[in-house]
């Protein structure tokens, strides 16, 4: 099964490419506005769908959303997503990475998780559908300083329509936005 991990974190701190990007697996990284790709070819080729588009589920591909300012009053969460399923069968190198990335996240404490959901104190300032994607949300130093200062964070897919409404309810918090 593919695996995605979420964080907090400021727009400008800890840049998760540049910790995937130091492993004996060195990958080639494709940016563009929306994320960054690491492909890594010494892992295997680029698998092709029937539709003749890159199946990222059988390819060795990571793909990260770095935190942005969506809006004045929102940023997006983070989002880091190791594609490939049967990850340890098919790219058991690239498994040892998810593995050790997931070790490094839990040097960072989680500020919401599914499972307990209110219990822990945090996820007010999670909106939209982040809490409908995320099974845990970690949270880097300036992340967890923001959260805890009343910033609000917004998944990176949050459509702008879905921000209309978010906004809507952040007015109602009495929020100025």
């Amino acid at each position: 099964m593919a695996t995605t991990f979420y964080f907090l974190a400021a727009p400008d701190e800890l840049d998760v490419v540049d910790w995937l990007g130091t492993h004996s697996l060195t990958p080639e990284i494709h940016n563009n506005d929306q994320r960054t790709l690491l492909f890594f070819p010494q892992l295997g080729p680029l698998a092709m769908g029937i539709n003749g588009n890159i199946d990222a589920t059988k390819s060795p591909l990571i793909s990260i959303y770095q935190p942005k300012v969506r809006r004045p009053a929102v940023w997006t969460i983070g989002e880091v997503h190791f594609h490939t399923k049967n990850i340890a069968k098919i790219f058991p190198e690239l498994d040892r990475v998810r593995r050790r990335f997931k070790s490094w996240l839990g040097n960072y404490p989680i500020v919401w998780e599914r499972r307990n959901d209110g219990q822990e104190g945090y996820g007010y300032y999670l909106v939209g559908s982040t809490k409908n994607i995320a099974d845990e949300v970690y949270a880097f130093p300036q992340g967890l300083a923001a959260y805890e200062a009343g910033q609000y964070f917004v998944a990176e897919h949050d459509s702008e329509a879905g921000l209309d409404r978010i906004y809507r309810q952040l007015r109602l918090r009495g929020v100025d936005c």
